[in-house]
């Protein structure tokens, strides 16, 4: 799974479509919705990272997990 993917978006995506993927699933996944959940835990942890690399255009060229 890429990035792209994580955040439920195309590799075409604006930065403004991927900050609100970003948004969205953090809202979703968030540890404080869903206390004890090591799974949706590691995936918001996944969905951080996905962001981090994709609101770079420097960073977002290229970079796949």
């Amino acid at each position: 799974m890429n990035y792209y993917e994580i955040l439920e978006v195309s590799p075409k995506a604006s930065p403004e479509v991927i900050k609100a993927a970003y948004k969205s699933l953090m809202q979703r996944y968030h540890p404080d919705r869903n206390p004890g959940n090591a799974k949706v835990a590691e995936h918001a942890s996944r969905v951080v990272q996905a962001y981090e690399v994709l609101r770079s255009e420097e960073r977002r060229v290229g970079n796949e997990c």
